[in-house]
Formats: structure tokens, sequence, C-alpha cells
């Protein structure tokens, strides 16, 4: 699939400068200062997107920016929620803007089967699935987030329109029988410089 790289780098670069003014509870965090895996995740979801998708993200993105909003704060808040309940109902939840219902059932559908999507990927690679994030929402803990967390907390911080895009994409390739975590996996074992997800594989 051709991407606009150029279109998704200025994506990139809008979260890296936000995630540069996210304020941690414990200091600033490692990945804050490790531009390269964050490239390589960030570009990894989004050379497996529409051009739709990825333009409509970049002007909110950009929109955002211009405003003050931090989605990269926002994001790593609303995950708290499920990671640190306590801490963010009496600390963070007055802060995260409010996300309408339809836009929730949209975030559910999306991240119920990105979630089978990656427990399949898990069973198929299980080296490669143990040395990142839990799949489910059961493996979250504090310092810990799982897949289907960071999902449904980046899902909160996009407007209905993208989200909107986003479930009838997955919709599509679902019903083509392919699987958006396999694709997002191919393309970042492929930016590690390997050939195929069983070569990385192999090499865990």
């Amino acid at each position: 699939m051709e991407k606009d790289i150029k279109l998704i780098e200025s994506i990139i670069a809008v979260e890296w400068d936000m995630l540069q003014q996210v304020k941690n509870i414990g200091g600033r965090a490692d990945c804050q200062d490790d531009h390269r895996t964050f490239y390589i995740m960030r570009r990894s979801q989004y050379e497996n997107w529409t051009d739709k998708m990825l333009l409509c993200y970049y002007m909110y993105a950009t929109a955002c920016e211009e405003n003050g909003r931090n989605l990269m704060t926002e994001k790593y808040g609303r995950m708290m929620e499920y990671t640190d309940p306590s801490y963010y109902h009496e600390y963070v939840e007055d802060y995260m803007p409010y996300v309408p219902e339809k836009c929730r059932g949209l975030i559910d559908e999306i991240v119920k089967t990105m979630v089978q999507w990656g427990r399949e990927l898990a069973k198929r690679y299980p080296k490669l699935a143990a040395a990142g994030r839990p799949v489910t929402a059961d493996g979250d803990s504090v310092g810990c987030t799982s897949q289907e967390t960071y999902e449904r907390g980046e899902l909160a911080t996009y407007p209905a329109d993208l989200l909107e895009l986003y479930a009838a994409y997955v919709k599509e390739l679902k019903a083509q029988g392919k699987s958006l975590a396999v694709m997002i996996q191919e393309t970042m074992v492929r930016l590690y410089g390997y050939k195929s997800i069983d070569e990385a594989e192999a090499s865990l």
C-alpha cells in the first residue's frame, strides 16, 4: 500500500512535539527520549491507514496543537482509567474532554476487532507477543498498559469523523479476511530491518 510518507512524517512530528510536553507523575519517561522507537511504532500504524484517515487525523491533530490541546497527554490520561483508576478518578477525569455516546460505540466496535486480531497474532507469533504489551485489559496494571487499553485510550482522542472512517476500514479489512494487527506488525518488523514477521519471530 503506497502511502504519502511526508504526510505520515508530518503527523508523527506533531505527535512527537506533543509527547515532549507530557508531564509524567514520576518525571520524564524513557519514551520521551526515544525518537527512533516512537517513529517506528507510529509509522507502522499510519502506513496501514487509508489516505482519508491520514488526512483527517493530520488536520485534526494540527488544529488541536494550534489550540493548545495535547492529544498525547489526553491519551495517556485516559489509559489511567484502566491502569490506575483511583488516581484517574481523583486527579485526571475532570480534565478529559467529553466523548459522545456515538463515539464510545465506535470505539467499542473497533477495539473488539483489534483485540481479536491481537489474540490471533499472539497465538501465531508468541515470542514477538511476549516482547510487547499484553493483548487484553486483564493484563493492565500500574506501569503496564495492554494493547486493548492503549487502543481505547488513543481512540478516545479521535474526532467522530475519524472514528467513523476507522470503524468502516476495520469492517472492510475483516470482510476481506485481513488483519490490521498483522499488517502493522509486518510494517514494524520491516522498519526494524527484518524481511518478515517469521524472520523476526525466529530471531527471538
